[in-house]
């Protein structure tokens, strides 16, 4: 009779960890575009953020940039050609030399290019 009951709490040991652990590994994913922005600052601001090493701020966090677009491509735009803006899809209307206000996840730094990158983005203000 101890063996059996040892055998069952084993047995339902293993069938929470591996329930807790499914629903660890395909939790819901970030929603970008309704988070709201843990910083908002203009697109040298934030290159300089990262000039000055002050990462923790903004690292994979949420953040609403505004800038110039000085260039685009099929899937991102550039704003004051410091800040790799990725969309999911590009929206429609976004042209060269306007200022815009984009909110995305800041994934990084890239110091060859010398560009901050943020991916997820959405457009949040377009005059």
């Amino acid at each position: 009779m101890k063996k059996r009951n040892y055998i069952l709490i084993a047995f339902l040991v293993i069938v929470v960890g591996a329930y807790t652990g499914y629903k660890y590994l395909y939790k819901n994913h970030r929603n970008i575009e309704t988070e709201e922005a843990s910083v908002k600052v203009e697109a040298k601001e934030l290159v300089g953020m990262f000039a000055s090493d002050n990462t923790e701020r903004i690292l994979n966090k949420t953040v609403e940039v505004t800038g110039v677009i000085t260039e685009m491509d099929a899937q991102s735009a550039t704003l004051d050609e410091a800040i790799q803006c990725t969309f999911n899809q590009l929206p429609q209307g976004l042209e060269i030399n306007k200022k815009v206000t984009i909110k995305g996840r800041c994934i990084g730094y890239d110091d060859l290019f010398e560009i901050a990158k943020l991916d997820q983005c959405s457009l949040t203000h377009y005059p």
